[in-house]
């Protein structure tokens, strides 16, 4: 009997660590977990073990007794107005803790693959483009951005004068079932799904919608991240994307239109976000549909029904 692979998640217990490591079980991966927090936020989706990755030797420790055939790196300041609330947060946990996983690899499992994740804010936050591809040079405007390409820059470096098999993504906008309320979708389907549930006041809060985002499923976006491990190339990196933009105004009117009851909205200024951003920008994966095959998959109808729901659910337990 074939032994099976084994897969480590940094930040496990995320939004996207959920779908991934329940991904790599249903592909039949030994998976270890890995996190900041004391329990496995998802106890039925692989081994876990408490680690804090800015320590280098409890990251070392885990990676020389797991030895994985493949990391996924996820863990980090994720949100990026906490970024810009404290860069030294998101510098200590985005580029210090990606150091520590690369040295982790390099003395202790050198043959491991390793698939840091980025950002599209990697990319010059003023631009109003379509097809943003790999091609175009990255030029970030926010701390969150500039942490996401400095960690890229070190995982490239290490691959170039250690050999180290590292593949990198610039992810763009992602949702689904489970993502904090801290990011648009979620946030707005919960407030629709309380005023379901009989919240008295039948308004939600938003802030600018006058915006463009390219979105993805969060189940086809771990499926591309597999996908890069198992058919992308070293030392690459690769858009993460729909290829295609949703205004938040489109958003904003089907979520509301599933209100039983009429939804009124307040547009409130501390619902903006104080720094410069993108009105719009679309990526392309083409490079990575021509390495691996992947496309999304999933409509964003189906995103935006399957995260209402979850939050139906979530407010009834």
């Amino acid at each position: 009997m074939a032994q099976k692979q084994k897969a480590l998640i940094t930040g496990s217990n995320g939004f996207v660590g959920g779908w991934l490591s329940e991904l790599l079980i249903q592909r039949n991966f030994e998976v270890l977990c890995t996190d900041i927090q004391e329990t496995n936020r998802y106890p039925d989706r692989g081994i876990y073990r408490k680690v804090d990755i800015t320590h280098e030797e409890e990251m070392a420790d885990v990676v020389a007794g797991f030895q994985p055939d493949a990391i996924y790196h996820l863990a980090g300041v994720s949100y990026l107005p906490q970024a810009d609330r404290s860069p030294k947060q998101s510098i200590d946990s985005n580029i210090s803790g990606t150091l520590s996983v690369l040295d982790a690899v390099k003395s202790a499992s050198p043959q491991s693959k390793v698939l840091l994740i980025g950002s599209s804010k990697e990319y010059n936050g003023s631009i109003t483009s379509d097809g943003v591809s790999e091609r175009k040079s990255p030029h970030p405007t926010n701390f969150y951005g500039i942490t996401k390409y400095a960690a890229e820059l070190l995982g490239l470096q290490y691959h170039r004068q250690f050999g180290l098999d590292i593949r990198c993504t610039r992810s763009f906008n992602h949702t689904g079932p489970g993502q904090s309320p801290h990011f648009v979708c979620s946030d707005w389907a919960q407030q629709v799904a309380e005023i379901a549930g009989g919240r008295p006041d039948a308004s939600i809060t938003v802030g600018e919608i006058d915006v463009t985002i390219d979105f993805t499923d969060v189940r086809d976006v771990v499926a591309a991240y597999m996908a890069i491990i198992e058919k992308g190339q070293p030392g690459e990196v690769y858009n993460v994307c729909s290829g295609s933009g949703i205004s938040l105004n489109w958003i904003l009117d089907y979520l509301c239109n599933k209100s039983p009851v009429p939804v009124s909205v307040h547009y409130h200024d501390e619902k903006k976000r104080d720094h410069r951003s993108n009105k719009k920008i679309i990526g392309s994966h083409a490079k990575l549909t021509a390495a691996t095959g992947w496309k999304p998959a999933i409509p964003f109808e189906r995103t935006l029904d399957d995260l209402y729901a979850w939050w139906l659910r979530t407010l009834e337990e």
